[in-house]
């Protein structure tokens, strides 16, 4: 992967975790984020030669994503096969899919507490 871009995944996952766990621990965060996006891209293409189209994968946002989530897994490894990955969405964003929907925030509890002494 490229430096750029592993950095840029660091930093994403460190501003995930709330910037609450040490930014050293997000590389093999980042490792097992990119296991998973392998893992579901390859249990699509296997879906989709046992059973033929459509296949579905519904995941996460991060995963979803169009630049180095599954979707790009899939066309490096099939680029015949079409993918269309849609980011269901709170805020407007800057994370790539192929289509966004804008949902109303979810009623919870800052997940940023959990990680942060008080």
């Amino acid at each position: 992967m490229p430096e750029d871009q592993q950095a840029a995944r660091v930093e994403s996952q460190f501003a995930a975790h709330c910037e609450a766990m040490p930014r050293e621990m997000m590389g093999g965060m980042v490792a097992v984020q990119r296991y998973r996006d392998a893992t579901f891209a390859r249990a699509a293409l296997d879906a989709l030669k046992a059973y033929g189209p459509p296949v579905a994968v519904i995941t996460g946002n991060g995963h979803a994503r169009t630049d180095w989530g599954i979707p790009a897994l899939i066309a490096r490894a099939a680029p015949e096969v079409t993918t269309h990955a849609i980011g269901f969405v709170e805020a407007e964003t800057a994370v790539p899919f192929d289509e966004t929907r804008l949902i109303p925030p979810a009623e919870r509890d800052d997940p940023c507490n959990a990680l942060i002494e008080n």
